[in-house]
């Protein structure tokens, strides 16, 4: 989240879509565990997932072009894909949505390696049964690249209708909700959270006191960094351990290393894909 400024951002409106005047002047403010409500708009790559079999809204994900949409393959266990309705650039799961649509999937393509057992990689991609049309509040986020890093401490923003709090009374927010993480290294996650829990397609977030994190609700959604004026996503959400508790992070599926699935799965009609490295000056993106 930050002389080769402008032909990067160049690069970065054509390869990934994304627009300057969305991605980089929005205000940052710190319901996922521990959030607030988002601005209008301030997300417009969030995608609210609906099935029958939860009565309604049950995970998120994030619109990655024109017809693809991200999300974590855990989500769609004895899911019916015919059912499924994908809502892009809404706001709140009450009242009226003046600027909402909505999509059905026409293919569903859970990550062949995924396994229910250990959560390792955890992706998935929904084909949308038509394109979608961007605006200012429906548009798509970059993809991390293969080479792009994310050092112990990096700041994440992390977006969904999940749980505000774990326990017995449940709480679900109406309105989207942000909170800011920061990235914990995969060998200090496996020290709190046990020995090879952890895979190099993981990666870890939190804050080592608690109070901010992802619940159930928010599993699929986007967890994102910014770098010069794009606004990259760096995980998946998975799994969230206890909520919001001291020491116990939450984990993502690492994007950076599906680059190449990706691609081959959503054929001519590829992300932007962006390297992060907060070392450098500013990110670099490419079409495919």
């Amino acid at each position: 989240m930050r002389t080769l400024t402008c032909m990067a951002l160049l690069i970065c409106v054509k390869g990934c879509l994304s627009r300057l005047n969305v991605c980089g002047r929005r205000p940052l403010k710190p319901r996922i565990v521990g959030g607030v409500d988002a601005h209008e708009g301030a997300w417009p790559w969030q995608v609210s997932l609906h099935s029958p079999k939860y009565k309604g809204h049950f995970c998120g994900g994030s619109l990655i072009s024109s017809e693809w949409v991200l999300s974590a393959a855990h989500c769609f266990a004895g899911v019916n894909t015919s059912t499924l309705v994908v809502y892009l650039g809404r706001m709140t799961q009450q009242g009226v949505h003046a600027h909402e649509i909505s999509r059905n999937v026409s293919t569903l393509v859970i990550h062949p390696d995924y396994s229910s057992d250990t959560y390792n990689n955890d992706i998935a991609l929904l084909h949308l049964s038509s394109s979608v049309n961007f605006t200012k509040f429906i548009r798509p986020v970059c993809v991390a690249a293969e080479d792009s890093i994310f050092p112990s401490g990096t700041n994440c923003w992390i977006t969904g209708w999940g749980q505000t709090a774990s326990g017995v009374n449940l709480s679900y927010p109406e309105t989207l909700q942000e909170t800011v993480v920061s990235v914990i290294i995969n060998s200090q996650c496996n020290d709190l959270l046990g020995a090879g829990v952890i895979t190099e397609n993981m990666m870890c977030a939190g804050l080592q006191q608690g109070g901010k994190d992802t619940c159930q609700g928010d599993s699929g959604g986007p967890m994102v960094s910014q770098q010069c004026s794009v606004w990259v996503q760096s995980g998946v959400i998975s799994r969230g351990h206890d909520c919001g508790q001291p020491n116990e992070p939450g984990v993502y599926t690492r994007v950076s290393q599906y680059q190449q699935w990706i691609t081959t799965s959503t054929g001519p009609n590829l992300p932007g894909f962006a390297t992060f490295n907060p070392l450098n000056s500013c990110s670099t993106a490419s079409q495919g």
